[in-house]
């Protein structure tokens, strides 16, 4: 199946883009951080310095410096693992976990020893992540 990717053009600088087989847009920084946004419903908005990138159907948003971007690329999968930044919490012990899980979902014996790479855990209605190095 060939993929259509059509740019149309309008007055004052406005740009409609219709993005048909695809179900992703996803923005790369010149840092490498990818954000996948869905496709269908999908509103770019250019300012003199800023773009911004919001989702009529869902809650999805991103507004990044054009300083800061480098590229936009249209395809079928969502390019990133959700995991958006990962923060130190010295006060959320893995020895009390309820539940521990792999990003893949895959539930591990709480007893397990994890080896290097990110989990989620969970205690109580609280599920924070864990990347052990």
């Amino acid at each position: 199946m060939r993929k259509v990717l059509l740019l149309v053009i309008v007055l004052f600088g406005m740009a409609t883009v219709h993005a048909e087989d695809y179900f992703y847009l996803t923005i790369v920084e010149t840092d490498g951080t990818k954000t996948s946004l869905t496709s269908v419903g999908l509103s770019l908005t250019f300012s003199s310095d800023e773009l911004t990138v919001s989702n009529a159907y869902t809650d999805e948003s991103k507004t990044i410096a054009l300083s800061h971007l480098a590229s936009l690329n249209f395809s079928n999968d969502d390019e990133t693992n959700g995991i958006h930044s990962i923060q130190t919490d010295a006060t959320f012990r893995i020895d009390e976990a309820d539940a521990v899980y792999t990003l893949q979902g895959q539930k591990l014996p709480t007893s397990t020893p994890l080896q290097k790479g990110v989990y989620l855990i969970r205690k109580g209605t609280t599920t924070k992540k864990l990347q052990v190095r």
